[in-house]
This record gives structure tokens, sequence and C-alpha cells, in this order.
């Protein structure tokens, strides 16, 4: 079996996940709620995503990083 990736390493893709569920849930089950409590789902559902592409930034930049365990860079 060749190697992968281990899913549960990055928590990542849980935010978008969450974020969907939180955007799409209260219109597909509660299609009688206020006006008032849609507008602040849509919003917390914004925070979530962007909180998403936010730890996805760190794990891309954290991805480009060498490893303190390689050899020390040669700087000049």
């Amino acid at each position: 079996m060749a190697p992968t990736n281990d899913p549960q390493d990055s928590p990542t893709v849980w935010y978008f996940i969450a974020a969907t569920f939180i955007l799409t849930l209260p219109t597909l089950l509660f299609q009688d709620l206020h006006v008032a409590v849609r507008i602040a789902t849509l919003l917390v559902g914004v925070v979530v995503m962007g909180l998403g592409f936010v730890r996805l930034r760190g794990e891309l930049a954290a991805g480009n990083r060498p490893s303190s365990d390689g050899p020390p860079a040669d700087e000049d």
C-alpha cells in the first residue's frame, strides 16, 4: 500500500465543512426563519470560511519552510 498523507493531520478541511453546513442548513431545514437570523447565519458561515482560509494559508506557508532537522542554510 502506498503511503498517503493522513487527512487527520490537517483540520483545515473541517472549517470548510462547518461553513458549508452553517450556510446551508438553516435555509434547508427552517424556511420560515426571520431575515435577521438568516443574515446572522450567513455572517457566521463567512467568518468560519475566512478562518479556514487563514488556517490554510498558515499550513501552506509552513509547508514551504525548510525543516529544522535539515542541514543549516548557508547565509552570506
